[in-house]
């Protein structure tokens, strides 16, 4: 099992400190923040100012973060970890089941294609990235809601325009939120024939990177039924392990 570094819990510990009090600190106060002795407090600050992130005052000798955390959140920030996730997400969820696999995202009042991975098999579901889906007819769309606070929800459902995409798109918002219910419930969602004639996916939905996303599984409709069970419980072992 995984085990907690204190050393390195106490090096955020810092920084955490320092945003709430908002002023340069001297050992001491910091070793009192973090129930250090001052030597070990000592030990640790050398070692972040040598590193860069910390500065020490010239007269008071007292401590201040540097600019170098800010500059290094903003790189990471700038490179969206969504594309990692969603590579090595899609490539296990299509070899494990054979089908195409998605990753979406909550844009406005639709579910945006992040990523697609496309099934081997000759009958299978293509979508470029960057398509748009309407969310109460996908099964993406659906997980996304799902998981979102109820009250946050049901504000987005008040907007819907609930349009119908094939003759079996949920159009009542009552019977959505009953759906949706039940998919908060089992962890996963089904979209059958209601977004596109023929055609049914499963969906998962959880936090990546501190954003909402969702993963599917998307095939023929007979070939999903025929596998409905196996399809659902490999999404479910991906949701406790791809998902914070």
């Amino acid at each position: 099992m995984p085990q907690v570094v204190p050393t390195a819990n106490r090096v955020l510990l810092v920084f955490e400190v320092f945003a709430r009090e908002g002023r340069p600190l001297s050992n001491s106060e910091l070793a009192r923040h973090l129930d250090l002795a001052d030597s070990s407090c000592s030990d640790l600050l050398y070692t972040m100012r040598e590193a860069g992130y910390l500065l020490r005052t010239p007269k008071s000798r007292q401590f201040y973060p540097t600019a170098r955390l800010n500059d290094v959140a903003q790189r990471i920030a700038s490179l969206d970890p969504l594309h990692a996730f969603a590579s090595e997400a899609l490539e296990i969820l299509t070899k494990e089941s054979g089908e195409t696999s998605l990753c979406g995202y909550l844009e406005a009042d639709h579910v945006k294609i992040f990523a697609c991975q496309e099934s081997p098999r000759a009958l299978r579901y293509v979508v470029r990235p960057g398509t748009v889906y309407d969310l109460h007819a996908t099964a993406l769309g659906k997980a996304i809601l799902a998981a979102m606070p109820v009250a946050e929800r049901d504000a987005l459902l008040e907007k819907l325009p609930m349009e119908a995409v094939t003759p079996d798109t949920i159009l009542d918002r009552e019977t959505l939120r009953a759906e949706l219910d039940k998919c908060a419930k089992d962890k996963w969602c089904l979209a059958k024939n209601e977004g596109s004639r023929g055609v049914a996916a499963i969906g998962i939905a959880g936090e990546v990177g501190g954003r909402l996303a969702a993963l599917s599984l998307v095939g023929p409709t007979y070939r999903v039924e025929e596998n409905l069970d196996r399809y659902v419980a490999i999404l479910l072992d991906a949701r406790k392990e791809f998902f914070a």
